[in-house]
């Protein structure tokens, strides 16, 4: 089944959705947002066939896949209804709608551009830019859930090329400046960067349940082992997430494992990746020779980790080894992934490959750790922002071949 897509016609290089609002970084340099319930209040005014349609697949998809709603689906003839209203959504309407400035809430310039990632965690906004890491708080008081914005005041002094936030620490990956975390959890609740950078290089990361994954090049990467220890009461970091954290990091990589060492067990050798990245318990990796597969990884010991022997192919739309055909980046959704190339966006899930996006885009998220958003896909282009919720429901009565994210242990921990 397609994604149900509605676009905002806005310029803007980066879009993020986050605590009931949307976040955009405008190609004029001024950092924006709005609520999401103003989006779809647009939204259904201009379609109101699909009001219903609109609001569970935008607002609250997590509706339709948590148990109340597979109860109620589970009788055929209603789950045959909202498919078919769904194939029509996608079929028949484009959705689309105006924003003008009066639409947003301005929050503040842009300190530096290029703004090269941009993270939302635990009421704050990290912005990764070419001359360092900015925080701004979006609610200071932390009395009540209202946003109010602080301006931009700079954390860290190097280019940072990628962010990740859990557990109170900020990971940063400032490329060959080296990989660097930090906590805004001391006494003066501003983000403290440790400067001592905990490996030499860092394009990007990703997160295994609480240890970090480390790419220092786009073909290999290293596992950080991290110590963590529980919280009697739920932290007031995190008060006004979705997902409130029981768990603290207390040390960041007490253990290290190259990417060999988990491959050992493996089929695949590391000279025939081209490219790979992570879920929580899943490695993804394109072949030198255009293969994509998925590998689980063995978490039951930490002292003892690596990746199956068994490879799992995910179909692949061009078997071609042209480097436009590489992924420019990646992202995790419920049992699946997205992954942005030159020319599309292609979403592979419930081992199927849709294409959905056909021009080249400037960025993509998605929200694994949401549970509001968690089907939600934002791509950022030229001249408007995409929104599409994925169809939340197995296509295929077959076992799936891979569990990307295991939300139910997610969301008790």
């Amino acid at each position: 089944m397609k994604t149900i897509k509605f676009s905002i016609n806005v310029k803007a290089i980066d879009s993020y959705i986050y605590g009931g609002h949307l976040f955009l970084i405008l190609k004029d340099g001024r950092i924006v947002y709005t609520a999401i319930s103003r989006v779809i209040r647009k939204l259904v005014d201009r379609y109101p066939d699909f009001e219903n349609l609109i609001r569970i697949s935008f607002q609250r998809n997590d509706y339709l896949s948590n148990r109340q709603g597979l109860m109620i689906l589970g009788v055929g003839e209603l789950k045959n209804v909202l498919s078919k209203l769904w194939e029509r959504a996608t079929n028949e309407v484009e959705f689309e709608i105006e924003f003008d400035d009066e639409d947003f809430e301005l929050i503040s310039e842009i300190p530096s551009m290029p703004v090269l990632d941009m993270k939302l965690y635990a009421m704050r906004m990290y912005l990764g830019c070419k001359e360092g890491l900015y925080e701004i708080n979006l609610n200071p008081h932390e009395n009540r859930y209202n946003l109010n914005p602080s301006k931009p005041e700079k954390r860290f002094d190097a280019k940072v090329t990628h962010l990740n936030a859990k557990s109170g620490e900020v990971i940063i990956s400032a490329n060959s400046e080296g990989l660097f975390h930090g906590s805004f959890l001391n006494d003066q609740n501003k983000l403290k960067v440790i400067n001592k950078p905990v490996a030499k290089k860092s394009l990007r990361t990703g997160w295994s349940s609480y240890d970090v994954i480390n790419y220092e090049e786009q073909n290999n990467f290293e596992y950080f082992v991290n110590e963590t220890k529980g919280l009697e009461t739920k932290p007031t970091y995190s008060k006004f997430d979705e997902h409130r954290e029981r768990r603290r990091i207390t040390e960041f990589g007490t253990a290290k494992y190259g990417m060999s060492q988990l491959l050992e067990h493996s089929e695949l050798k590391q000279e025939e990746i081209g490219y790979c990245f992570n879920s929580s318990t899943t490695g993804f990796f394109f072949t030198k020779g255009g293969r994509f597969v998925n590998i689980n990884l063995n978490k039951e010991d930490k002292e003892n980790l690596y990746f199956t022997s068994r490879i799992h192919p995910l179909p692949n739309l061009d078997k071609s080894v042209n480097k436009f055909k590489r992924p420019i980046s990646t992202s995790i959704v419920p049992k699946g992934c997205v992954v942005e190339y030159f020319d599309k966006v292609v979403l592979y899930q419930n081992s199927k490959a849709k294409t959905i996006e056909t021009n080249p885009s400037i960025n993509v998220r998605t929200y694994p750790s949401s549970i509001r958003y968690r089907n939600l896909v934002t791509v950022t282009k030229d001249k408007e922002v995409s929104i599409h919720s994925i169809y939340p429901f197995d296509e295929n009565p077959i076992k799936l071949t891979f569990d990307d994210f295991d939300f139910e242990q997610k969301f008790s921990e």
